[in-house]
């Protein structure tokens, strides 16, 4: 059997309920060369059953490990693979047809890149669309992922050159919710991201999302940007600019904190944010003026 051009990892933990159309969506795809690794992350219900039925297919791999996360699953799909290209794809997702097709045609055609993504549409649990995530870029991936945020996203959009992974290590299983956004980081010392700016998958939106957690968001992003200023290849620009983004942080966490009526911890995340950076004060009155739209049925 000839190596694929494409390595598709997949992780999955109790999928059984949406991994037969993300199964779909990668046979389905235009352009046939890949692998599939599917690394069952612990499932204790028919994940297995799901996959055994489809490795009729020689491209279709199946692994089981003890539950070790998300992060230790993608590692380990990672040191399976054998294309020249990764892609991740979660098992509650699903790909447009054309997906791999585009992204490896761009790749290609850019010698000098060596990652690729796209924007992705926003689905809810019957894949109806409730909207378009689009990435904010304004520069380098660099600057945008460490000054604006994770302006690459879901890992389900990346299509990525396997031996730069490997070069960089695997994702931080310490990390949950940013485990992601750290390795765009750490990705982003070493190459620029292709972007398409088309919705090539479709993420559905709903109560498992992990980002739901407030207070897993605050810890993991403090982790990821102290282990990210602390990269001896950031661009002194960037640096001068940490209070700045330490500070636009914490006001995003006071306002999800009061979002969610923790009003103590929103306190406490104003008050550090307007510390290091005093033109955060501007959207103090944003989270009040919110809530009270959202009371009357206003959208905006």
């Amino acid at each position: 059997m000839s190596i694929p051009l494409v390595s598709v990892v997949i992780p999955a933990y109790n999928a059984e309920k949406y991994l037969s159309v993300t199964l779909d969506s990668v046979v389905s795809q235009t352009f046939a060369d890949w692998e599939l690794i599917i690394v069952d992350d612990g499932s204790k219900d028919r994940t297995e059953e799901l996959v055994a039925a489809r490795l009729s297919d020689k491209r279709i791999k199946y692994f089981y490990r003890a539950n070790g996360g998300v992060s230790k699953a993608r590692n380990f799909g990672m040191s399976q693979a054998t294309g020249k290209y990764i892609a991740f794809l979660d098992a509650d997702d699903v790909w447009e047809p054309i997906k791999l097709e585009k992204q490896v045609r761009m790749l290609d055609f850019d010698a000098d890149a060596k990652a690729c993504y796209s924007a992705f549409s926003l689905v809810d649990d019957n894949l109806k669309p409730l909207g378009i995530n689009r990435s904010e870029r304004v520069s380098n991936a660099l600057e945008d992922l460490l000054l604006i945020g994770n302006v690459i996203g879901t890992p389900s959009t990346v299509v990525v050159e396997r031996k730069l992974f490997t070069k960089i290590g695997g994702f931080d299983s310490d990390l949950s919710l940013c485990a992601d956004w750290e390795m765009w980081v750490r990705l982003a010392t070493q190459t620029d991201f292709l972007l398409i700016d088309r919705p090539l998958i479709k993420y559905r939106v709903h109560d498992g999302n992990m980002s739901n957690n407030v207070y897993l968001l605050e810890t993991d992003t403090l982790r990821l940007l102290k282990k990210s200023f602390s990269l001896p290849n950031i661009p002194a620009r960037i640096l001068r600019s940490k209070n700045k983004v330490y500070a636009k942080n914490y006001m995003i966490f006071a306002g999800s904190y009061f979002q969610t009526r923790r009003y103590l911890d929103f306190l406490r995340c104003a008050f550090r944010s307007l510390k290091l950076d005093l033109s955060q004060c501007k959207y103090l009155f944003e989270f009040p003026l919110r809530k009270l739209r959202q009371s009357m049925g206003l959208s905006r």
